[in-house]
């Protein structure tokens, strides 16, 4: 388990936009009574069913969300960064899991029991408005996923979600200004299971992309070489 001090963990409870509202004392009232917790990479935080008891800040690292059929087929909802929110609606729904938390790379998060964090939402209701604004954004996404699922074709899809990376995650390229390299280290078969198809189609696609020089692969990241054309091909634009 990684060992944070109490000023640490204020810290990093006070850049979760969750709690950027909070005083410095309340902030510290919920770091006296959070734990944390470390992942190493592609280890699982809970499983689909589990008991959802606790709520977890993500401190450091990025986690994916994903659910998976009785075939076995997975599908992924989003990839979580420092400060992003984890297991609200098992928490405030006191359902089991929705979904299976796993970490993309080490990550350490900070966990907040049920208990405690229901009297936060008692005593602060600006907090729980930003709650409701985490599960609006969440539904939005899922929402998103179904249209572009039924309206649109692989390609756009997949271009679709590089902007989307590249917006969130995105950094120049030394050298190379107009490149953009996606700093997330994700498989083919994620990147599928994210658009909804298989890796080999994702391969497919990739490969045409990489022989008509609108993108690189560099050791498991995606560089976005041709921008407008992704671009063009999305109908939206990285910011």
């Amino acid at each position: 388990m990684s060992q944070y001090t109490i000023e640490e963990r204020c810290a990093l409870l006070a850049k979760a936009p969750l709690f950027e509202s909070l005083s410095d004392k309340d902030i510290e009232a919920i770091a006296h009574v959070a734990t944390t917790r470390s992942l190493k990479a592609r280890e699982e935080l809970f499983h689909k069913g589990d008991d959802g008891a606790q709520i977890y800040i993500v401190a450091s690292g990025q986690l994916k969300v994903i659910t998976t059929s009785t075939e076995g087929d997975d599908l992924m909802f989003c990839v979580l960064d420092p400060g992003e929110v984890i297991g609200e609606v098992g928490l405030l729904a006191d359902r089991p899991r929705t979904a299976t938390v796993a970490a993309i790379k080490k990550s350490d998060l900070i966990v907040v029991d049920r208990r405690e964090f229901r009297a936060l939402l008692r005593n602060r209701p600006d907090v729980a408005i930003e709650l409701l604004t985490v599960l609006a954004r969440r539904l939005a996404r899922v929402s998103e996923f179904v249209e572009d699922t039924h309206f649109h074709n692989l390609p756009v899809r997949l271009a679709k979600k590089l902007v989307d990376f590249a917006n969130a995650h995105g950094t120049a390229v030394p050298g190379q200004p107009d490149h953009i390299l996606i700093d997330v280290k994700l498989s083919q078969e994620e990147w599928g299971d994210l658009v909804g198809t298989t890796r080999e189609s994702v391969n497919k696609q990739f490969r045409t992309w990489v022989n008509d020089g609108w993108i690189a692969l560099e050791k498991g990241r995606v560089v976005l070489v041709e921008v407008e054309e992704i671009e063009k091909l999305a109908d939206c634009v990285v910011i």
